[in-house]
């Protein structure tokens, strides 16, 4: 049931045009990326991740252009001083990374953590061996 609800909740969202504005909110994690599988993205595409408001709409948390090195993405956390989310709150899960081409959500990628995990830390570092 579960697989069911990710994966038309997942197609729905990769069916829009993604909005990848970011606001600084002086919060924020570092995501090392060192490896992509390069059968699943090219040079120029975009790696991103998302948190979801109240409503359940998805916000873009923070994006990388692969240029076909080791990158580091850095992920917005919330503004406590706003009334409203504009970022990750503290033990958010901030994947899957998305692989985004043109613009649209090409799919969830897959991945292997060197160090860390996937659950947003203020000032955090997690680094990701390979996405695939």
């Amino acid at each position: 049931m579960f697989f069911i609800l990710f994966f038309v909740s997942f197609n729905a969202f990769c069916q829009e045009k993604i909005d990848l504005n970011v606001k600084n909110t002086g919060s924020n994690m570092t995501l090392a990326i060192l490896e992509v599988d390069e059968k699943m993205i090219e040079k120029g595409d975009t790696l991103a991740v998302f948190y979801e408001l109240p409503s359940g709409e998805k916000k873009c948390g923070g994006y990388v252009i692969w240029n076909n090195e080791r990158v580091a993405l850095t992920i917005w956390g919330n503004d406590n001083t706003s009334e409203s989310k504009d970022g990750f709150h503290a033990n958010d899960i901030f994947l899957p990374v998305y692989h985004i081409k043109n613009g649209n959500i090409n799919n969830a990628m897959n991945s292997e953590f060197m160090t860390g995990n996937n659950f947003f830390s203020n000032n955090g570092i997690s680094i990701i061996k390979k996405l695939y």
